[in-house]
């Protein structure tokens, strides 16, 4: 009979296939730039991959986007210059965005070539070239979202609601077997792909709606199909619209109230979980931007930092030991990361945990490109960020290929 191996060995072997492997450190390199817009952008990355190098921690871009319209020319080489600053860092990302959107969305990387009865995506934007040149590495995964799950929401449509969740369809969908196939033969092998909790989950600690859970998973089964990697994205806010519809009533619930616990977010999750075991996701998002909280400033924060523990606490309590992406809050762009959490907070026992950052060039990150690129150059501060910036990799990333 073959001898068991000593507690401690076993100890070992343990903690060995739950930490998350160390990459070979790699030299800081300079970057240098051609104006200040560029630097700023550079210097946002630079920003944040300090604040995880300092807490040894692991990070994402969850989106980032430019304009294809006014001023296209500068603002991709804006986005060329700061995808260069992410492969030094070794950074994955996914840009903004992919999927069902009309022909004059000026920030669609890939889209349909008509809206109407034919959704497939199958055209490719300006943007595209970049992003297609800063691809997946065996560092790290890259790609695009997909938003159109998170259509017609309490972001957009007054009327939404839990009464009121959309016509599946029409006011919003997921994409086809097509689009997946197009984007994989476009190199893209990371998909953001956003759901939304009122369709999912009706009701706070309610059960999920079986009729959207097989959307979800038939949407998860064609990116497989298609060889991509998905993280699934809870596209909310940290707000939740109760009611709407012919109902009359909407009550918008924010998260850290009474009639919506950090715990709700927990439930969620627990409830998601088996929905998405397929493998082809390989990371979950908590929670989109979680801006619209029971409170403000530091407090805000506060109330966020112990949401998503407890998230993370109860997806592993399930045995769920997938990448989870924490976003940081308001504000979670690179050049202000850590204003809010000066230091990392989640505590995981999968060690397998990366904080999520979305990076907008436009002066106050919105990812609104109101100001000409002239009043742009105009609009950064004194003291100028420098042109030319030193850049340390990261040793330590979880959404490697």
């Amino acid at each position: 009979m073959r001898k068991a191996p000593p507690l401690v060995a076993v100890v070992l072997l343990l903690v060995a296939a739950l930490v998350v492997p160390m990459q070979p450190p790699r030299p800081a390199r300079e970057m240098c730039v051609q104006d200040i817009v560029q630097a700023r952008a550079v210097a946002g990355l630079a920003n944040f991959s300090a604040w995880l190098r300092r807490n040894h921690a692991s990070g994402f871009i969850g989106e980032m986007g430019w304009p294809a319209d006014r001023d296209a020319a500068q603002w991709s080489g804006v986005a060329e210059a700061w995808y260069d600053a992410a492969d030094i860092v070794g950074l994955p990302v996914t840009a903004w965005a992919a999927g069902a959107w009309p022909a004059n969305y000026p920030m669609a990387v890939y889209r349909p070539v008509a809206l109407g009865q034919h959704l497939d995506v199958d055209v490719a934007g300006p943007q595209a070239k970049v992003v297609e040149s800063h691809g997946t590495t065996p560092r790290y995964l890259r790609g695009v979202n997909l938003a159109a799950g998170s259509f017609a929401a309490s972001d957009s449509n007054g009327g939404f609601g839990t009464a009121n969740p959309g016509r599946y369809g029409h006011d919003y969908t997921y994409e086809t077997p097509e689009s997946y196939r197009f984007l994989a033969s476009r190199g893209i092998h990371l998909v953001r792909l956003a759901v939304n909790w009122e369709r999912l989950q009706p009701r706070p600690f309610g059960p999920l709606d079986q009729v959207e859970v097989e959307r979800v998973r038939q949407a998860l089964s064609h990116a497989q199909a298609a060889g991509l990697k998905v993280i699934v994205d809870l596209h909310n806010y940290g707000d939740y619209a109760d009611g709407g519809g012919d109902t009359g009533h909407l009550r918008m619930l924010r998260l850290g109230e009474d009639a919506l616990p950090t715990t709700a977010l927990a439930d969620f999750w627990q409830r998601m979980s088996p929905v998405a075991d397929n493998p082809a996701v390989v990371g979950l998002g908590l929670l989109n931007e979680p801006t619209r909280l029971a409170a403000d400033g530091r407090a805000g924060a506060l109330i966020w930092e112990r949401a998503a523990q407890q998230s993370v606490d109860a997806l592993r309590r399930i045995g769920d030991r997938r990448a989870i992406l924490v976003s940081g809050y308001v504000p979670m762009g690179p050049p202000s990361w850590g204003q809010m959490h000066p230091v990392a907070w989640i505590t995981d026992p999968a060690n397998n945990v990366a904080y999520e950052s979305h990076a907008y060039f436009d002066h106050d990150g919105s990812g609104k490109y109101w100001m000409s690129y002239s009043d742009e150059l105009r609009s950064v501060t004194w003291p100028h960020p420098a042109l030319c910036q030193r850049l340390t990799p990261m040793t330590r990333q979880v959404l490697n290929a």
